[in-house]
């Protein structure tokens, strides 16, 4: 093994053990960017991501907002990251995950998109839909 080799293995190791130890977020994330959307799945690939797709414009989006923050609050313990991310402000992410109405919520794990609920639920609904995926994936 020559020595770019080693350096490359020794930093790849580092990298991740340092994503390994990076605490998550303790609230709600609002996404800005592409670029740190983009980060915030490839940093947090083994937690649950909740991105909840709203717009200032849709009265069910702005009902949300409340339930959705006392959620992050309760399912920050199990490791589950909560972003919003507001579709007038990123067509392109909207188009990627192809949300045609909002409010979507997009569920992704691994990179990955496994459930999209569409619309707005009560509180006790969007635990029960929260609460079920965690079952079908479990976090590493």
């Amino acid at each position: 093994m020559s020595q770019d080799d080693e350096l490359a293995a020794i930093r790849h190791k580092k990298m991740a053990e340092i994503l390994q130890t990076t605490p998550i977020p303790n609230d709600v994330v609002n996404i800005e960017t592409t670029n740190q959307f983009n980060e915030l799945v490839n940093q947090y690939k083994s937690n649950l991501i909740i991105v909840d797709m709203w717009a200032p414009w849709c009265g069910p989006c702005r009902s949300f907002g409340p339930v959705y923050s006392a959620l992050q609050q309760e399912y920050f313990k199990k490791g589950v990251i909560f972003t919003k991310l507001n579709v007038d402000n990123h067509q392109d992410i909207m188009q990627q995950f192809q949300v045609s109405g909002v409010p979507t919520s997009l569920f992704i794990l691994n990179k990955k998109l496994i459930h999209r609920q569409v619309g707005m639920l009560p509180k006790p609904q969007f635990m029960q839909v929260i609460e079920g995926v965690l079952r079908k994936y479990p976090q590493n």
